[in-house]
């Protein structure tokens, strides 16, 4: 979105491009020092005989929140891995009704999930779940999985709204 059309924009969509901006930097960086971890990691074990001391546990917290940073962006895009068999010979009218109770179905299931979520980092804060080694409380990352899942089950939502009223989805 240029300056312009941001500033020209309503403020769902305003929300949505800064969201989604936030969100690939997010991800940019996370896989930037994820590669860095790997890399230096991988020297010290095989030359120095000494990896990052919990450089495994700091790669998985770091995949988890990679992986949710990215659902809401891959959700917004319509992007998810889709089997398209019949496609070709079904109407366009089906086609779209077709997506819009997929999409509902994903809406609900990423909802019940994000409770899930919550209900589970909210047990891992009770309890003060952290890593093995470097004593990380896992509960903010599964707090992030959360209200990433629930912002992806928002975003269907607002995919399926923008097809009933004719509107530019995200």
């Amino acid at each position: 979105m240029s300056t312009e059309a941001i500033q020209n924009a309503g403020a769902a969509d305003r929300v949505v491009h800064w969201a989604t901006r936030l969100l690939g930097l997010m991800a940019a960086v996370l896989l930037f020092v994820m590669m860095v971890l790997t890399f230096v990691d991988v020297w010290g074990r095989y030359f120095f005989n000494a990896p990052v001391p919990g450089g495994f546990e700091v790669t998985e917290l770091m995949m988890a929140t990679l992986i949710f940073a990215g659902l809401p962006l891959v959700t917004a895009g319509n992007e998810h891995v889709a089997v398209d068999l019949l496609d070709y010979c079904m109407p366009h009218g089906l086609k779209k009704f077709r997506d819009m109770l997929v999409n509902l179905a994903c809406a609900g299931m990423l909802a019940v999930l994000s409770y899930r979520l919550w209900i589970k980092a909210s047990e891992q804060l009770s309890y003060g779940d952290q890593t093995a080694i470097l004593n990380i409380p896992a509960a903010p990352v599964t707090y992030f999985m959360s209200i990433s899942t629930a912002f992806s089950a928002l975003i269907l939502l607002a995919l399926i709204w923008g097809n009933l009223n004719k509107r530019k989805t995200y």
